[in-house]
């Protein structure tokens, strides 16, 4: 059995690390194959140095997944999910926009995300 899994609209606020580069993610799909501990993702995004569009084909993990899905569910347009994916392995991160403007606005030095 294959399908695709679209994310939800609450999932506005994504930002992926990949090869070296950011991006920000508009919507990703992924091809889905029951017993596959592997699943080819798309994600369209656009590059953040220079906002060009592109499709991103990355083979991630089950449990990257089932977290795109988990944060997809949530009922908060808050939330910015951070994920770093770097060959088989990946990394992520949830903050609140709210906090993270509030941060960049009481702080004296130079900000930055890593």
């Amino acid at each position: 059995m294959e399908h695709t899994e679209v994310k939800s609209e609450n999932a506005r606020n994504v930002i992926l690390s990949y090869n070296e580069k950011i991006y920000f993610v508009n919507g990703v799909n992924v091809k889905i194959h029951e017993g596959d501990e592997k699943l080819q993702a798309v994600f369209h995004a656009k590059r953040a140095s220079d906002n060009a569009s592109q499709d991103l084909d990355i083979e991630i993990n089950k449990a990257t997944y089932d977290v795109l899905i988990e944060y997809a569910k949530l009922d908060t347009l808050d939330l910015i999910m951070v994920i770093k994916i770097d060959g088989a392995e990946s990394k992520w991160c949830m903050l609140s926009e709210d906090w993270l403007k509030n941060q960049l606005s009481t702080t004296s030095s130079s900000a930055y995300i890593v």
